[in-house]
């Protein structure tokens, strides 16, 4: 059972998950926004410049009526939002474009230009989706071997001769979480029966048996 679960956990193929466009850091993505006023209220007629920071290259649109805009097929890298309108400050937005699109963009009355841009990548570090699949991995080769260990301790068990080393070979065995509980639940019934009869084992019975 715990050879079964660590093939199960293997099986998900993550090689073709990291291929597929679902997390293609190359493919295009739609940037899409709303500016608010400092009430809630959506700006209208804002205008919204995208530039590309690597070849300085622009895209403008304008909000709608709901303070709503949309930016099509931009590639994934970092690019510079200029978001302007006469009577409000200009707002500056430093991101790279993700599905879930940008946070909305609040502008205050004023006539304030060039301010500090706001920096919306991602800050995190130390875990990505490649993380992931190597954990699962290294999870799924581990509780295979946890399992071949206990399959070790089973010949080890017909055979009556160690028994503090085939306890041992069982407390390995419970980590191949076969079957999640059902597995590791039959090992330790076994482990306990090992305890009940312990006297059939040849150190047991004569010591000095190494």
């Amino acid at each position: 059972m715990g050879i079964l679960s660590g093939i199960l956990i293997l099986q998900g193929n993550p090689g073709e998950l990291l291929n597929s466009s679902l997390f293609s850091e190359t493919q295009d993505l739609d940037v899409h926004g709303q500016v608010l006023d400092i009430d809630g209220y959506g700006i209208s007629n804002v205008t919204i410049v995208l530039i590309d920071l690597e070849s300085g290259n622009k895209d403008e649109t304008n909000t709608e009526e709901n303070g709503r805009f949309i930016i099509e097929s931009v590639n994934v890298k970092d690019y510079k939002l200029e978001i302007n309108k006469i009577g409000y400050n200009e707002v500056i937005v430093i991101f790279t474009p993700e599905r879930t699109g940008l946070s909305p963009i609040t502008m205050h009355e004023g006539n304030q230009s060039n301010p500090t841009p706001i920096d919306e990548r991602s800050q995190t570090s130390g875990w990505s989706l490649e993380n992931a699949v190597a954990l699962s991995t290294f999870q799924g080769l581990f509780t295979i071997a946890c399992a071949l260990v206990g399959v070790h301790a089973a010949f080890e068990i017909r055979r009556k001769k160690k028994y503090r080393r085939t306890q041992i070979l069982c407390w390995v065995a419970l980590f191949s979480r076969g079957l999640i509980i059902f597995g590791p639940a039959l090992i330790l019934i076994g482990m306990i029966f090992l305890v009940i009869d312990k006297e059939d084992f040849a150190d047991q019975i004569n010591p000095e048996v190494l």
